[in-house]
């Protein structure tokens, strides 16, 4: 059984408080000295109230370049799981943006710098180019045969990793390669689940994030091994449902996060699914721009984002979408999942 890959979060401010790592991650990391260098802090005001009262305190430290090759921001850097870069990017406020990093150690980290620092206006086409080249890889697993009964979860993630770096260049994934089978296809990303054999009949999906150049693809694709019918008619409902939910949200421009998650419920309910995920998309852009404190600048698909979908970010630049649509089968035994650009034209 293949190891999972290490990530590592370098912290130069309160995440390295115990108060914040037990709020935070709800129990405490060790880590050890390290440094960042070729960048230096200032200090931001934190007006967030719930960042308040974990951190008791009103100013953090930001990371911003340096024009001095002698600076170098010191911090600790730990080692964590998926789920704690998602605890960490919830505690960030949208002053932040994660970024990856090389430390002093030779170490390659996530830390968090200014988000002012982030890119200029992302140009759709090349968002639209990354998708592409993901479509493809999902398509050179597919002819690769990874996707069969008797093969674990773990093994086909392994292959995945394998393959794109060998065919694709990728060598950085901004969320794990998801292999999802049978009753793990119940799982919201970011979930954990056991390591499990594909069966005879079974359903299996993929959740792949992988990154070409400076640009990160997000694609999820179904697949039925047997010859069920339900699970057969879910793989096509998956599209079907995409494309009225994408038809909705381009007939309304006013459309909000809430909304378009309402109608991706109504739309599964319809043709007798249940709508399995607690969100239907977020924005992408350039990497790691999906891996930003989204959920607290409308950046996510779900009951809770009132915002317009088609406002700007707090950057003035245009936000672009993933819409996922996440299929349950009415007994809740299995589900399939389908997810891609949610293209204005």
């Amino acid at each position: 059984m293949p190891e999972p890959e290490t990530i590592h979060l370098f912290s130069y401010g309160t995440l390295r408080l115990p108060e914040v790592q037990m709020a935070v991650f709800g129990r405490l990391i060790e880590g050890a000295d390290d440094a960042l260098p070729g960048w230096r802090t200032e200090m931001v005001e934190i007006t967030d109230p719930d960042v308040l009262a974990r951190s008791g305190e009103h100013f953090h430290p930001i990371t911003i370049p340096s024009t001095d090759p002698a600076d170098a921001v010191a911090g600790s850097v730990f080692r964590v799981t998926e789920a704690d870069l998602w605890a960490s990017d919830a505690y960030e406020v949208s002053d932040y943006v994660r970024t990856c990093v090389r430390l002093r150690s030779g170490l390659a980290a996530w830390t968090y710098v200014k988000a002012d620092e982030a890119p200029a206006d992302p140009p759709l086409d090349a968002l639209v180019a990354a998708e592409q080249r993901g479509l493809a890889l999902l398509d050179a697993i597919e002819a690769a045969g990874f996707i069969v009964p008797g093969r674990t979860e773990r093994a086909i993630e392994a292959d995945i990793r394998a393959l794109a770096a060998r065919e694709f260049g990728v060598s950085v994934h901004w969320h794990d390669r998801v292999v999802r089978a049978g009753i793990n296809t119940l799982c919201i990303a970011g979930q954990p689940a056991p390591d499990r054999t594909i069966e005879e009949d079974d359903i299996v999906f993929l959740d792949l994030g992988p990154v070409f150049g400076d640009w990160e693809a997000d694609v999820g694709r179904s697949y039925a091994v047997g010859d069920n019918p339900e699970k057969r008619r879910v793989i096509a409902d998956l599209e079907t449902v995409f494309d009225v939910v994408r038809a909705r949200f381009l007939a309304n421009p006013d459309i909000t996060g809430a909304d378009l998650f309402a109608i991706a419920v109504a739309e599964s309910e319809a043709r007798g699914w249940r709508f399995g995920g607690q969100i239907a998309g977020h924005t992408v852009g350039p990497f790691p721009y999906a891996r930003s404190p989204a959920g607290k600048t409308g950046g996510r698909v779900n009951p809770a984002n009132t915002q317009r979908m088609r406002e700007h970010d707090q950057h003035g630049h245009p936000r672009h979408w993933i819409l996922e649509i996440h299929l349950v089968s009415p007994d809740g035994q299995w589900g399939g999942f389908y997810e891609r650009l949610l293209l204005e034209a």
